[in-house]
């Protein structure tokens, strides 16, 4: 049984314009699978999908063997951790401490046991819980921010994470960094991006958008070595394999 499957999602918006055309594909258990596309390919709108914030139209979503209904809805979002792209728009409480414990405390964690989990959740992206719990969550750097709104899902001990384009704007060393932290997080990833070298890097499986159709599926060395695949759809082959 797959944690997550995607079977034949289709999604218009209200203009008429086509999101997802029949979009169907599963992810392994622990595995990290990238998503990628040129710019209004459909990747944030099926990420949006697949934990229930924009309800399907057409097609199924499965959840370790459930299907995603609005019944189940509530469950799925403790299952799966949506990451956005802007991390201010996941921190929302004067500090770390309170936005990390936000959803444990709302699945009734307290005392020592909500205590481990914020330490173990930032201790798992690589922040110093003694140095960081009490810093005021708008005051940190853009690497420190998405550190801490990835802590605030793995409090939540997910299954799943989505992530919605985590390297952008990071500068060298948060860059680095993150790619440490995606190769060792346990959890299945499904990892929307432009970056393909960081997509080469952390996946082992790839997925390619072009105006909400899944054109191409694939390992990711398959795909994004193919040089002619990706520049048809708008994208470069990643820089370490550019002097190939």
């Amino acid at each position: 049984m797959y944690p997550l499957e995607v079977h034949d999602i289709t999604y218009i918006y209200a203009d008429g314009t086509m999101a997802l055309k029949e979009i169907s594909f599963q992810l392994a258990h622990g595995q990290n699978t990238a998503l990628i596309g040129a710019n209004g390919s459909g990747k944030s709108t099926l990420l949006l999908h697949l934990n229930g914030l924009i309800p399907r139209q057409q097609g199924q979503i499965i959840i370790n063997g459930k299907p995603l209904t609005a019944e189940y809805v509530g469950t799925v979002r403790q299952m799966i951790g949506l990451l956005f792209q802007n991390p201010e728009d996941q921190l929302f409480m004067p500090t770390v401490r309170e936005d990390v414990a936000f959803g444990p405390q709302n699945l009734g964690l307290y005392g020592e046991i909500l205590a481990q989990r914020l330490n173990q959740a930032l201790g798992a992206v690589g922040l110093n819980p003694i140095q960081f719990l009490e810093r005021s969550s708008f005051n940190l750097s853009l690497g420190e921010k998405k550190r801490v709104a990835l802590a605030g899902l793995l409090a939540m001990e997910p299954q799943i994470l989505l992530l919605d384009e985590p390297s952008a704007g990071l500068d060298p060393r948060g860059r680095k960094l993150l790619i440490a932290l995606l190769q060792t997080l346990p959890q299945t990833k499904l990892i929307a991006t432009h970056d393909l070298d960081l997509a080469l890097e952390t996946c082992t499986q790839t997925l390619l958008l072009e105006n909400g159709v899944l054109v191409a599926q694939g390992t990711a060395e398959q795909i994004l070595s193919n040089r002619l695949l990706l520049e048809k759809y708008g994208l470069e082959l990643p820089l370490s394999l550019q002097s190939r």
